[in-house]
């Protein structure tokens, strides 16, 4: 029997539509409650990061005021190593100078020592000579008195020859002879008087210079024995100066050996102090590391949030398109030009010359689509990232219009990049099948270097098979796609390793030449890049990005990128990656 349902009963909704409508119900709240969990998951990742940041630029900080403080440190260590070296090479030329003064002193004890010995003898000749002197004086003396002796005998004789002669003349011619002998007697005293007369003179002329000689000699003696004492007192000074030259000597050679002692003091604190900077340029690139590890950890969550169909909230893709116009804020107009576009935003680089805007309110007037009011979000190496404040309706729908115009431009892109994806998935599930690829290879994750490869390329358990495999689809599709602008495409598992890049771009490296390496040799590196990782995220039918592209030594290159997801056997491997030159 039937029930009367009444008026208020709805006779469509069966128990089947009620079930239908409340699992919807359902799943989209528990599609909101995990968008919720995700938005705060993101939310504490990025606080416990931003803690990871500010912790590590205080460390660096702190390490840099070290390092300064170290470097400091360096420079009186080396001002000090300096003067302590100027200061043993003069504590050592002290010390030889000082050793040339003892020499000296030496040799003029020496010298004074024998000139001593020489007044000595001297004086000891002198006295000897005052003492032959003075019996030279002596003889002469009694050599006088026998003169004066022989010429008074003389003297007498010549008065008694005179007396004979007067005698004889009172005698006549009897004292004829006698008065002859007389004469002759008379002769010889006169002749001994003048002989002794002459002896006399000469004996006083010698005793003259006898006194002469004992007045000098005793002059002499005299001298000598005032020159001794000096000599002994010169010899006394001498024997002092060598004492105090010894003890300066070795106290030269004790600040020679304290200066050398410092010395190695100052070469050991500046070892230390370069062990203390090598240590801080460790701690400070080691915070360098925690820093960027933090911001990777966080970019990559974030990234893996976006890409999944629950954590993105963009509403629509963001589309390439160049666009030229200005960007007004806070006073200040910036030439700016757009590399990407969507209903709700735009990412804006400014033009050569121009700074960046900060975070907050904005205006833009964009060539073609004309004024609208946006926020600047956020602000990172790819430029400014803004979303449009309620557009009116002229802005929006010429958007609308360019953006259908970009995605029709874009299609055969999108399908060569999701063509490129299936054929990837399809040799990586035939090679599972034949058992030539096991998937635990497939998705190994333990990146192991190879040796002597700069930069570093490294492998895992599925390169070999990949290198097999990926060529002829990869290098299929940049052959067929010539005169569109493509410059590669490659396959990236999920932590946007690159095991097999295009032909032109998997060079074997140049040993000591890396710079040609990061340009040539390309394959089995990972580009864990905002822009790789996007692509290796990304699980939504495509995804286009624009970013520049890194061919090291400074050369950077504005590139579009289209990217399809790769799946192997249900699980999610990485993306397809297609690049086109801007």
């Amino acid at each position: 029997m039937q029930t009367d349902a009444g008026p208020g009963h709805d006779a469509s909704r069966t128990p089947a539509s009620e079930d239908k409508s409340s699992g919807e119900a359902l799943s989209l709240a528990r599609d909101q409650q995990t968008a919720l969990t995700l938005d705060l998951i993101e939310s504490d990742l990025r606080t416990a990061a931003n803690g990871i940041g500010t912790g590590a630029e205080e460390l660096r900080a702190r390490v840099g005021e070290q390092l300064l403080l170290l470097s400091d440190i360096r420079g009186h260590s080396q001002a000090l190593h300096s003067e302590t070296r100027h200061a043993d090479e003069t504590a050592q030329q002290l010390s030889a100078s000082v050793e040339q003064l003892v020499s000296a002193s030496n040799e003029i004890d020496a010298q004074v020592r024998n000139s001593s010995r020489l007044a000595e003898e001297a004086r000891e000749v002198a006295d000897t000579a005052n003492t032959g002197i003075q019996e030279l004086k002596s003889a002469i003396d009694d050599i006088a008195n026998v003169v004066r002796l022989i010429s008074d005998v003389a003297k007498q004789t010549n008065l008694l020859a005179l007396n004979a002669t007067i005698e004889a003349a009172r005698a006549g011619e009897a004292g004829r002879g006698f008065a002859v002998v007389a004469n002759e007697v008379k002769a010889l005293s006169v002749e001994t008087q003048n002989a002794t007369d002459e002896i006399v003179a000469n004996i006083a002329r010698l005793q003259t210079s006898a006194e002469g000689s004992i007045r000098a000699v005793d002059r002499i003696i005299g001298v000598i024995g005032e020159i001794l004492p000096s000599f002994s007192a010169v010899a006394e000074a001498v024997g002092q100066q060598m004492e105090t030259s010894r003890s300066v000597g070795e106290t030269a050679q004790e600040t020679a050996d304290f200066v050398r002692a410092v010395t190695e003091k100052v070469s050991t604190i500046a070892e230390a102090t370069d062990s203390a900077e090598r240590a801080g340029e460790a701690a400070g690139e080691a915070s360098r590391t925690m820093l960027a590890m933090g911001n990777s950890l966080s970019s990559r969550f974030t990234m893996m949030i976006r890409q999944t169909a629950i954590g993105d909230r963009r509403r629509d893709d963001r589309l390439p398109a160049e666009l030229t116009g200005t960007l007004a804020q806070a006073g200040r107009t910036i030439r700016i030009k757009t590399l990407d576009l969507s209903t709700g935003g735009a990412l804006l680089v400014p033009q050569e010359g121009e700074a960046r805007a900060q975070t907050g309110p904005a205006s833009a007037e964009l060539t073609g689509l004309g004024r609208t009011d946006l926020q600047v979000v956020a602000v990172s190496d790819l430029g400014m990232h803004c979303a449009f404040d309620r557009p009116d309706e002229n802005f929006a729908t010429r958007l609308g219009e360019l953006l259908a115009r970009v995605r029709g431009e874009l299609a055969p892109s999108i399908e060569r990049a999701q063509d490129g994806a299936r054929r990837v998935t399809e040799a990586m599930e035939a090679a599972v099948s034949s058992g030539n690829l096991s998937l635990e290879a497939l998705f190994d994750t333990d990146y192991r270097p190879i040796a002597d490869t700069n930069p570093r390329q490294v492998s895992n358990r599925a390169l070999t098979v990949l290198e097999r495999i990926l060529p002829p689809i990869q290098e299929d599709i940049l052959s067929g796609a010539r005169g569109t602008g493509l410059v590669f495409c490659v396959a990236v598992d999920r932590n946007a390793y690159l095991p097999v890049h295009n032909a032109i771009y998997s060079q074997p490296q140049r040993p000591g030449d890396p710079t040609w390496n990061a340009a040539n040799c390309r394959n089995r590196r990972i580009f864990d890049d905002r822009a790789g990782l996007s692509a290796a995220r990304n699980t939504r039918p495509f995804l286009v990005q624009t970013y520049p592209r890194d061919m090291g030594n400074g050369t950077i290159i504005w590139m579009r990128e289209i990217d399809a997801p790769i799946t192997v056997s249900g699980r999610h491997w990485g993306g397809f990656r297609t690049a086109y030159k801007l």
